[in-house]
């Protein structure tokens, strides 16, 4: 028989994890949403299903709650309190926030609980679908459910991570530092190569993502110690301050993400062997106002106060 599964979240990971079940041959009931339209754009990409409502939900072997984090213990009271609520059902969650603390009131109406949070950008469903294809999925195994956990995962091409305990918030941050923050990064690298000039915006954007994808590629390989290169790791103050005014002059809002990375790889530098004194030297001009009196700042950026790349794009949107 196969299993029948209802998700409850049409947005762009509900939406891959429906197209990843249907390519799979699992028999995908529907989605439960709050925008009629938004259900139906989802069902209308899987080929598969109906619109569903809470109490549908009981017909599902496995549901999915493909929501907001800040929406999740919200929904879930709501499912349960429809009647939801199949015995030996298993309900899964895909949030890297929470842990299998927020499903405790579904376990308590005896249902089967995990977690499966799929560590890929979700830019939009099919490419998120495409993204899952061999990257990690991280299990949070409740009682009796990792092996249908497991069979989800290989479901969605992912590949099965099981996480014991830990910090959540901090298990998330990590996350939204890999991706998001390296997305940001991205934004404030093409904003600073459309300000030099000089180049086509396709050749800019191509030494961009050349010099990313080596430096992780080297930090795999190395670590981040080894693989760090550049004017901070040689100590050279002086091209530093040169970035620094050049910055203050031409792109000010990426500064405070260049003071605050460059600091970040001082730490890295001494590890890897540079001396205190020109460590020091190196943190006194980063701290230093630039010549423009722009004062030293930390955190980065916003999308929306980089200009744009010089192809005319704008700052990707928040949502």
């Amino acid at each position: 028989m196969a299993v029948r599964l209802a998700i409850v979240g049409p947005g762009r990971v509900g939406t891959a994890f429906g197209l990843a079940a249907v390519a799979a041959g699992v028999d995908l009931l529907g989605f439960v949403g709050r925008s009629p339209a938004a259900v139906q754009s989802a069902l209308r990409l899987c080929g598969r299903g109906r619109a569903l409502h809470l109490p549908d939900l009981t017909a599902a072997h496995v549901v999915v709650f493909a929501v907001g984090d800040g929406e999740l213990p919200a929904v879930l009271a709501a499912a349960l309190a429809a009647g939801a609520a199949r015995p030996c059902a298993l309900w899964l969650h895909t949030s890297g926030r929470f842990g299998l603390e927020v499903l405790a009131p579904a376990a308590a109406a005896g249902l089967r609980i995990g977690g499966l949070h799929p560590v890929v950008p979700f830019a939009d469903a099919e490419p998120g679908r495409a993204a899952m294809r061999g990257a990690p999925g991280v299990l949070l195994p409740g009682p009796g459910s990792e092996g249908l956990l497991r069979t989800l995962a290989a479901h969605c091409g992912l590949v099965p991570v099981v996480m014991h305990g830990g910090d959540r918030a901090l298990y998330h941050a990590a996350c939204a530092l890999a991706a998001n923050g390296l997305t940001a990064l991205r934004a404030a690298v093409d904003a600073v190569f459309a300000a030099a000039g000089g180049l086509a915006p396709a050749a800019a954007a191509g030494l961009a993502s050349s010099l990313m994808r080596n430096a992780l590629q080297a930090c795999d390989e190395l670590g981040p110690v080894a693989a760090l290169s550049g004017p901070v790791r040689r100590g050279d103050a002086g091209t530093v301050v040169a970035h620094v005014e050049a910055l203050a002059a031409s792109v000010p809002a990426a500064l405070p993400a260049y003071r605050a990375l460059m600091a970040a790889a001082v730490a890295l530098a001494e590890q890897a062997g540079l001396g205190a004194e020109p460590g020091a030297a190196l943190r006194a001009r980063l701290a230093a106002p630039a010549a423009g009196g722009v004062p030293p700042q930390t955190g980065l950026p916003s999308p929306a106060a980089l200009p744009p790349p010089a192809g005319g794009f704008p700052p990707p949107s928040s949502d």
